[in-house]
């Protein structure tokens, strides 16, 4: 089977298990639609709860920082799911979903990195804390980077690769959870970069 195969198999196979998950949020959707919120207002509500999950990590308070972290990542699917089933997505959201995004998860590292650098974390062997921290941070912000210029250059929807923000968020959480932050944060270094590197095959497969 040919590279292009296989990345095509592993599209699918994550296109799968994402639209599952899409339907199983659908009546907790529902739900939370009924408290009048916007969706936008989700996304912000998430935005504060990353805001805390930072700071729980800043001060090495890892199991509740990963406790937290993983209520943020519910806002982060509950907000687009109430968009879904009340009728109210709009271009707006989907900026404002992305920007806050990207400011949950600089946060989240930069309270890592100042975890790392207090000792407020154990040291992963081989580099610096601190500098597991960045590579995390350009990774990530990467993974989204090259998707957004690849479909701006008529790539299609690029959603190929090991690690999304949703897979990142559960590595982390239960990294923290079970007190290995350190190791869940080199886990997304390698993860992170191998997806960048995907999608650049991807983009360029399809852009040829």
């Amino acid at each position: 089977m040919t590279a292009g195969k296989n990345l095509a198999l592993g599209e699918v196979v994550l296109s799968r298990v994402r639209d599952r998950v899409s339907r199983l949020m659908e009546p907790v959707a529902k739900a939370f639609a009924r408290t009048g919120l916007t969706p936008n207002a989700f996304t912000l509500i998430g935005l504060v709860v990353g805001v805390v999950a930072a700071l729980l990590f800043a001060y090495g308070m890892q199991f509740w920082a990963g406790f937290v972290l993983i209520i943020c990542g519910f806002f982060d699917l509950i907000d687009g799911a109430v968009a879904r089933v009340v009728g109210r997505e709009t271009a707006f959201g989907e900026v404002l979903d992305s920007v806050v995004d990207r400011y949950v998860d600089f946060l989240i590292f930069a309270g890592i990195i100042y975890a790392f650098i207090n000792g407020g974390l154990a040291e992963a062997g081989l580099l610096p804390g601190w500098t597991w921290g960045i590579l995390a941070i350009v990774g990530s912000l990467m993974v989204s980077y090259t998707r957004a210029r690849a479909e701006a250059a008529g790539s299609g929807k690029l959603d190929v690769g090991v690690a999304e923000r949703g897979e990142r968020i559960i590595i982390l959480a239960v990294g923290a959870l079970i007190g290995y932050t350190q190791y869940a944060v080199v886990l997304i270094v390698i993860l992170t970069h191998l997806t960048v590197a995907q999608r650049l095959f991807a983009a360029k497969l399809r852009l040829s």
